[in-house]
This record gives structure tokens, sequence and C-alpha cells, in this order.
């Protein structure tokens, strides 16, 4: 949005065979506070972006693209020798002596040198030939929003100096100066943050393109349904998220219109890790194949992972839990996006009686003779999710009786944390888009560093490794379409062959707003899916 041309190979602006992406920065933008933009804000950005790289948050997609590594915590670990990052402080957190010449080459020699201003251009030096980086950088998310660098020093952010960064590195959220007030170049101004309740924006009529058609926008957080239903049907709502087990409540609904079957760029998926941590682990039972319990290594076994992929109604679930609303997918990578596949003979069918071969085969017919009893999980509020567990449960119990499958809801906070432990013996979880490319989906679901495999056990990493990611190296470095669709067929191929995780659907969205909200359009990658907007395009009529 910023630039005044997109990088390509055909303009000149991807260079030494990508990479190095040059962008020519637009003249004459203002700031929320009235400033001008220069390309030195939108360096200050990216550069704060990966020294700030919060635990568990999207800095990530920059750090991998322009460094080579997964976090700024890596980098400096192996540039000062140690072997984590956590060794180079003392118990106050400050930094050791004897450290600060490497954590300072750590700015000079990688950070500063991955994002440069060259006259009127920022130019991004890539570690690494990067597929998807355009994508990453065009989302709507945070990581790629430009601040204003000397407005942002003054509020007590990152100095831009090489030897202070790691005092501004993965602070808590109050700790951050920048944590509740903003100062962007978009067409809104935020107003008031209530978390949890309110969010107020008020139109910025310096914007670049001229001012939106809206004067003010009111996020409210409400909970429950009911009341949303209320809102929407009193016209004091525009825009509502409606869940898809109540959608028939609004079709007819005076004033309302309702768009659906929107393509979604999410999935959900049920997890087997093949070695769980049995340390103090409760879900395992007896921790033994002894008809109380399953052995930590219990899913190691493939013919238990295809004996589950067979038992799940996948087709039965899509209908009943989500109203039709939803698709099959053969493994991780989600319809529309490069690689994706619906050859047939990838898709595990609802078949008790393939099922049940399967399990007599496990564990040299031990299984199938002693029985098994295991907790499985689902995050607690999650309807759909439970009923996937439900099924999971009731199929496992009509194949055989011996076995005893408890689906078992927890608060996300706990999910996370059993999940984080590798406690959880099978877990519904799922994925929605970074950016739109399977780069984001492959090594989360399949790599031995991916955001769910990588908690699926030595004996999954140990595979992992070896047979997948090569492949998924291969098919991000490369820049030839054809290669990289290839490449990420055979890895959902190797998902299908190892029947790694249970692939229940793909959902299909909707939109609900009032029937006077007039500019809406659909865009998978614009956050909050159907209830997502960009508010620039939206009037009322």
């Amino acid at each position: 949005m910023l630039a005044l041309q997109v990088p390509s190979d055909s303009n000149g602006l991807i260079k030494y065979g990508g990479l190095d992406y040059i962008f020519p920065i637009r003249y004459g933008v203002h700031f929320h506070n009235g400033d001008i933009l220069t390309p030195e804000d939108i360096e200050y950005s990216f550069e704060r972006g990966i020294i700030f790289d919060r635990a568990g948050g999207p800095c990530w997609m920059l750090l991998e693209p322009l460094l080579g590594v997964g976090t700024i915590e890596e980098l400096a670990a192996s540039v000062a020798g140690v072997e984590n990052y956590a060794d180079m402080f003392n118990e106050e957190d400050k930094l050791l002596p004897e450290y600060q010449e490497a954590m300072i080459r750590v700015y000079t020699d990688y950070v500063d040198r991955a994002v440069e201003v060259q006259g009127n251009n920022v130019v991004f030096h890539l570690a690494q030939p990067y597929a998807p980086f355009l994508n990453i950088l065009a989302h709507a998310g945070s990581w790629s929003a430009i601040i204003n660098k000397s407005w942002s020093i003054e509020q007590g952010a990152w100095d831009g100096e090489a030897d202070t960064w790691w005092n501004y590195h993965d602070p808590t959220n109050e700790n951050d100066p920048l944590y509740n007030v903003t100062n962007g170049t978009g067409p809104f101004m935020m107003t008031r943050w209530v978390p949890e309740e309110t969010i107020m924006l008020e139109r910025f009529d310096d914007y670049w393109r001229g001012p939106a058609k809206l004067k003010e926008v009111v996020f409210q957080y409400v909970n429950e349904w009911t009341t949303r239903k209320l809102m929407l049907q009193k016209g004091d709502a525009d825009i509502v998220y409606v869940p898809v087990t109540n959608i028939n409540e609004v079709k007819e609904m005076e004033g309302v219109e309702v768009i659906q079957d929107l393509p979604t760029l999410s999935n959900v998926v049920s997890s087997m890790p093949w070695t769980l941590n049995a340390e103090g682990n409760a879900n395992l039972g007896s921790g033994k194949l002894d008809g109380e319990g399953i052995p930590p290594d219990f899913f190691s076994d493939i013919h238990v992972r295809k004996g589950f992929s067979y038992l799940f109604p996948y087709d039965i679930m899509i209908e009943k839990a989500q109203h039709g609303q939803a698709i099959r997918n053969p493994g991780p990578i989600p319809k529309g996006l490069l690689g994706y596949t619906d050859d047939p003979e990838l898709f595990y069918e609802f078949d008790l009686d393939k099922a049940k071969e399967e399990f007599q085969q496990a564990w040299d017919g031990e299984l199938w003779e002693k029985g098994c009893k295991f907790n499985i999980f689902y995050n607690e509020g999650n309807d759909v999710r439970k009923t996937a567990c439900d099924m999971l449960s009731t199929y496992a119990k009509i194949v055989n009786p011996k076995f005893e499958l408890t689906p078992v809801g927890v608060q996300w906070s706990s999910y996370l944390k059993q999940f984080l432990a590798e406690q959880l013996p099978i877990y519904t979880i799922g994925w929605m888009a970074d950016y739109p490319d399977p780069h984001n989906w492959a090594p989360t679901y399949l790599g031995s560093n991916g955001t769910y495999s990588a908690y699926y056990g030595e004996a999954y990493l140990e595979w992992a490794t070896e047979n997948v990611d090569p492949l998924i190296e291969e098919a991000m470095k490369s820049t030839d379409p054809e290669e990289r669709a290839s490449i990420y067929k055979e890895l959902t191929q190797l998902a299908h062959d190892q029947a790694v995780a249970l692939y229940l659907y793909q959902p299909i969205d909707h939109h609900v707003q009032r029937d006077w909200v007039k500019g809406w359009y659909y865009n998978a990658m614009i956050p909050g899916m159907g209830d997502g907007a960009d508010f620039y395009s939206l009037y009322k009529e």
C-alpha cells in the first residue's frame, strides 16, 4: 500500500534470484500525528519487529526469510556461542558484560543489513530465496504495519541503537510503551480501546487515498449469541459474527443480508503425537497397553493411526456439526492454495471394517485383545470440536467395546499448556492462514519444527527430519510454481501414507450484515474472515 510499485522480476525490483526486494516508497503520506512518512520509518518498523519478537507472536514470518532463523534469540545464541539465549543474562535479566559485543553484532551484522534504505527505496535482503515473502508483507496483520520512528522513540520504544536492542525484546504487554497507543498511516485512527470490550476508530481525513466514507467504526465484544442477535435485529449492530449453528435464525430476518458459501483458508485436524511425555500424565491412564491405559508411544504404530483415520465419520461430521458448511481436505494444505490436491486416493473414508483390520494389526494384536483407555481433547466452548471428539469416542466403542476414549474439554490456557508439554493423546485444533501460501501449512502440520508437529514427540521428529524437512526447504526456496506444487502434493502423499493426523474439514464461511451496509467484499485473508471487513470500502445507505 505504501509502495509505488510491487517488486517483480519483470520490473527489475526483485534481484539476485529472489534475494533482494526493492520497494520505492510513496511520497506525501501522513501519519496520524501529521508527520510525513519516510523510508526510515519503514526500516525502523521492520527492524523493531524483528528485535521485538514476542514469544508466540508473528515475527517469525520476518525472521525466517530475512535472517534464516525462527527467533532472534536463536540467532543471538549462535552469534554469542551459548546454548540458550537466557545464558547471557543474570538473575535480574541484565546482559552479562562479556556478551555485549556479540549482541551488538547481532544488530549491526544481521538485523541492520537485512532492511536498508537506499535513497527513496527500502530494500529487503533475504537470507535465502523465499517464495511467500510478498504474501507475508501484503497481509493486513500488524507485522507489516508501519509506525512513526520519531514518535515511537518519544513514547519510549526502541531507540534505534545497536547497543540497546535486547532491552526491548519480548516485553510483557503492559511493559511495551506502544501497548495501548497507535500512530499509523491508515484511514482510521484509534480513539478508544477497552480490552475485551470496545474499540473505537475515527476517520483520518488526511489519509493518502482520500477520507473514508465512514466517520467512525465501533467494535463491541459481545460473547453471548442471543445479545448479538437482538442487536442485529434492532439495527444496533451493522455486522455481527453468527456461528454456523445459528445461521438459520437470521436468514429470514427483516433488513438482514446473509452471504454464504465463502471459501476459507483454514482447517481443523485431530493430531495423534507419536511419542507422549509420560511424566505426571494422567491422560494415559495406566500408561500401559493393559486395557486401562495406553503407552506413551501408542501412536508410533502406524496401524493405530490408520485405524483412527478410517474410524472418523468425516461426511457425517460436516453435515451434522457444520450444517454442510465445510469440505474435506486430504492433507494439511487447504483448497485454494498452490499444491492442493483432490486426488480421491488420498482421502481416508469412514469405514469401520477397515478400521477394525488396522486395529487388529496394531501392537501385534495386543491392542485388539486388551483394548485401550485414554482421554481425547478439545478446547472448552467449541461445540464443533466437542462433536468431533464425541464421534471418535462413540465409533471407537462400536468397533471394539474395549476401546474407551473420554472426550475432555479444557480452557484454552490449560489446553495450550498440556499441548506444549506433549501430554495430549488426541487433540483437535485448527489453523488459520497467516499468509496464503502452502509454506504456512506444510511446516505447521508436518515439519520437525512445526507449530503443531514439533510436539508430536521424538519418534515423529526423527522421521520428519529425514523425510519431510528436506522437501519443505526445497519448496520454500523454489521460485517455480509448478515445481513447488509438485513438492506439496508429495508432502500430502506422505501425510496420507503415514496417517499423520485426521484432516477433519475446511470450513465454508458466511457473512451477516444489515442490508444498508454497502461496499463489503470478501477476502479470506482479512482478519475475522467472514465477519471482517475493509472499513475503508464500506458505507451505509
